[in-house]
């Protein structure tokens, strides 16, 4: 398995190659007041991988402290390119934290029948 860290401040993305699939965590606050110039590459390269390679990707947000609203842009841009491409994409939040429910939830617009978004419920570890 290969994987690879990034670290911008508070916020930690570590990319996992797992074979079949790309694992992307998150963890710890995201904070920045634009913070698609350090996720958005991140999230670009995952996603060129899962294209070429015929494989999923798994955006774990479950061990998030925080994050703006500033956040959510990326992940917008990149599932709405995904679901274009067709690139099975999984969003796994923290179900049991309030604040992940109500932005996650809002999510939910790219999962209409046939995408290949899918936006899941999980728990904190």
């Amino acid at each position: 398995m290969a994987s690879r860290t990034f670290t911008n401040k508070a916020l930690t993305i570590r990319v996992d190659d797992l074979g079949d699939r790309y694992e992307v965590h998150w963890s710890g606050k995201s904070t920045a007041r634009n913070p698609s110039s350090f996720i958005a590459p991140i999230l670009t390269a995952t996603m060129q991988a899962a294209e070429k390679n015929t494989r999923m990707v798994v955006l774990d947000f479950t061990q998030v402290e925080y994050m703006n609203s500033s956040t959510v842009t990326p992940v917008i841009r990149v599932l709405d390119e995904a679901k274009r491409k067709g690139i099975e994409v999984e969003v796994v939040y923290a179900a049991d934290l309030k604040w992940q429910e109500l932005s996650f939830s809002a999510l939910r617009v790219f999962c209409d029948e046939g995408s290949s978004i899918s936006i899941l419920p999980g728990a904190t570890g």
